[in-house]
């Protein structure tokens, strides 16, 4: 019989799982046109005297704000509506223009058809401005990836190849 996990195993394998995904998606996006695309190690914090904003989990795609996660509750409405608000706070502190969130799928490896939530006002504003309400919208990165080179982000300077 296999002994239950402690919560300080529990807490370290969500970590490292996190971890993965992060450093897979910077991978990802530094094939596809994001050369300098990394994950970041540092992160927010609160003291009594002090907050310090937490401005994403990767760096080196400017005007993006990514938060990557691998979690099996995401699609959970409360679970998925905290880590979209995280999202766009993380966004607002990074001084960017996108806030989007990475969901690692199950069953698929290749992080490019992984989720990636945003909210409607970033979706129309990679697909030619129209405005809508606060919906969110989830699309495979790979997805998202080439409508942002399209709208002119990443790359630093190089030309989009179809």
């Amino acid at each position: 019989m296999t002994a239950a996990r402690t919560p300080q195993q529990v807490g370290a394998s969500n970590r490292r799982r996190g971890a993965t995904a992060e450093r897979a998606v910077a991978a990802y996006l530094r094939t596809h046109g994001w050369p300098h695309a990394e994950r970041a190690i540092r992160t927010g914090f609160r003291t009594a005297e002090r907050t310090g904003a937490d401005p994403g989990d990767l760096t080196g795609t400017p005007g993006i704000c990514w938060q990557i996660t691998d979690r099996d509750d995401l699609e959970q409405d409360a679970v998925l509506t905290r880590r979209m608000a995280d999202t766009t706070e993380q966004a607002t502190a990074a001084r960017a223009d996108l806030g989007l969130l990475v969901h690692r799928r199950r069953g698929h490896a290749d992080p490019g058809r992984w989720w990636c939530w945003m909210d409607l006002a970033a979706a129309s504003l990679l697909l030619d401005g129209a405005t809508f309400g606060p919906q969110l919208v989830r699309m495979e990165l790979g997805d998202v990836v080439a409508l942002l080179r399209l709208r002119g982000y990443g790359g630093y300077g190089e030309p989009v190849t179809a």
